[in-house]
């Protein structure tokens, strides 16, 4: 029964005094209510846990750890959630307040199914609000989650055995851990992609766990040789040929060193691809 659904939502916090008021009261108000909400406090320095306790709302646990980052806070809250389905959210982001109401009746498929949904782009510096809707990747969505970014967490809701199963989200990723976290849910779950915005992913000045454009190549770069066996497997060379290629341009963009150990790589398979097409074209030309 969707009624009896138990969703356990899991929130990393580090230094959020100032959003994650906003935050809880978008979970808090949700018009199918969670069955608890854990925030796990991830060494923060500012008055984040006093702001929480001042809700004084019974169904806001709060965990405590040294400053691990997002990964790990998430990772936490995962082990300690009672619920047997976990959403996710950012301590500075919102959900609108039918969010779940909208994820849930998806889960009645069965608990091998991922409900994820797109979002708000909301830059509060620039006063600018913008619907970021993609398009998206329904069923066994393996393949494609392999070379396109996956789900936010924001908007992912699953079941907390699937999270279990795939041994919690890996804590060594620099960045796009959604997208590492999706490959892998992908393998034995179903997704299903509501293609409304649910949430608000906000950007703004300030700390943060897990965005930053730097620490994005790197994330982008471990997701390509963690799963480049994979990638080569599902679309040959033209594959990782093209992961070096978004690297090499993402390296320029930000100005970083790594420029020419993209280059190379791509340089390389670039190579390799040229050849194989001139063995395969003079074959073909000695058959006939």
């Amino acid at each position: 029964m969707i009624d009896n659904i138990k969703i356990s939502v899991v929130i990393p916090s580090y230094n959020r005094e100032k959003t994650i008021k906003k935050c809880l009261e978008s979970v808090i108000n949700q018009t199918y209510p969670p069955y608890e909400i854990i925030v796990v406090d991830d060494g923060s320095s500012d008055n984040t846990i006093q702001k929480i306790k001042e809700l004084n709302y019974s169904k806001v646990r709060i965990l405590q750890q040294n400053h691990k980052g997002a990964q790990s806070a998430r990772n936490y809250g995962i082990k300690e959630a009672k619920g047997d389905y976990i959403a996710f959210l950012d301590s500075d982001d919102e959900w609108l307040l039918n969010k779940l109401e909208k994820q849930v009746p998806y889960l009645e498929a069965g608990k091998n199914i991922v409900v994820y949904c797109d979002c708000y782009e909301v830059n509060r510096r620039k006063g600018q609000v913008r619907a970021k809707i993609t398009k998206g990747s329904n069923g066994n969505v393996y393949k494609e989650m392999l070379m396109n970014t996956g789900p936010m967490f924001q908007g992912i809701l699953c079941s907390r055995k699937s999270l279990l199963d795939i041994g919690l989200l890996d804590e060594n990723v620099p960045s796009h851990q959604e997208w590492d976290t999706a490959i892998r849910l992908s393998r034995n779950n179903k997704f299903v992609h509501i293609s409304e915005p649910l949430f608000k992913w906000n950007w703004h000045n300030g700390e943060t766990i897990s965005k930053d454009t730097v620490r994005g190549v790197k994330g982008h770069a471990y997701i390509v040789e963690k799963y480049k066996l994979e990638i080569l497997k599902y679309y040959g060379l033209q594959g990782i040929d093209r992961q070096y290629e978004s690297l090499l341009i993402e390296s320029f963009q930000n100005e970083r060193i790594e420029i020419m150990k993209y280059f190379f790589k791509w340089a390389i398979i670039d190579t390799l691809i040229d050849i194989r097409k001139f063995l395969g074209r003079k074959t073909f030309e000695e058959k006939f």
